[in-house]
């Protein structure tokens, strides 16, 4: 009875010395200057079609001096964006709609299109 309970005990500390070699590695292996970018097209019976542009700052150090080009004379600007920080960005109305081309210091340069997120029946603004 007491052997079975320290190797209860040893595979408790092999599996939370792996756990915690695992996330040590995750942020140690992340990248200084890294932006994210979920740029979504939303089509709903009711809305018509809705975009919205997601940055989020995957690095480790804070992101300068972004600029995002939604479509032609559509460009806006960030001035910062702190490591883990999402900003939302979404086109003008009249803004005719292309890809996404997001540039920024240290030489971060995305261009992305749009993704339409999953409809699930039954739910709101899924449509039909």
């Amino acid at each position: 009875m007491l052997k079975r309970r320290y190797v209860y005990y040893a595979a408790i500390a092999v599996i939370a010395i792996t756990l915690l070699i695992y996330f040590v590695n995750q942020e140690r292996s992340k990248v200084p200057y890294a932006l994210g970018v979920d740029a979504i097209k939303d089509t709903t019976d009711m809305a018509g079609t809705y975009y919205r542009i997601r940055v989020t700052n995957i690095g480790t150090n804070m992101v300068t001096n972004i600029s995002v080009y939604l479509g032609q004379n559509d460009i806006q600007h960030l001035k910062s964006l702190s490591p883990d920080q999402s900003w939302f960005f979404y086109p003008r109305p009249d803004t005719e709609i292309s890809k996404i081309n997001v540039k920024a210091d240290n030489g971060i340069n995305i261009t992305t299109d749009y993704r339409s997120p999953l409809k699930g029946i039954g739910l709101p603004g899924s449509g039909r």
